[in-house]
């Protein structure tokens, strides 16, 4: 518990989340930012919010996921906002997994966000 100013915040409210989204790698940039607003739209109806936006941009794939073998990888830190529960995160993930243009995704609660610096595209 934080006190500031005769105000008092309470992180143990505050949840922490780290989305990572694989895009299917030949998707055009024009259709993947609209992919991109409706997993804002998602996010934002599932009770979280925004904090960072990090496009790790096209990688090459561990081993090949539904016939691909690169992925354009994108990372959300989300944190969630009043009234939020976890049973959000089951919506959200049910949503992402109707998208077809995604190839993988995770969601992952994490304690803090981490500050991993990423060499450019392939």
């Amino acid at each position: 518990m934080i006190y500031f100013n005769h105000i008092i915040i309470d992180n143990m409210n505050i949840h922490k989340y780290e989305l990572m989204l694989v895009l299917k790698p030949s998707l055009p940039e024009n259709v993947r930012m609209s992919i991109l607003n409706k997993i804002d739209e998602v996010i934002k109806e599932g009770g979280l919010s925004l904090v960072t936006q990090d496009n790790w941009g096209k990688r090459y794939l561990s081993y090949p996921i539904k016939k691909h073998n690169e992925g354009y990888y994108i990372i959300y830190n989300l944190q969630s906002v009043k009234g939020f529960s976890t049973e959000n995160i089951e919506k959200i993930s049910k949503s992402l997994r109707l998208m077809s243009e995604l190839i993988r995704f995770g969601v992952f609660s994490v304690e803090n966000f981490s500050n991993v610096k990423v060499q450019k595209n392939i």
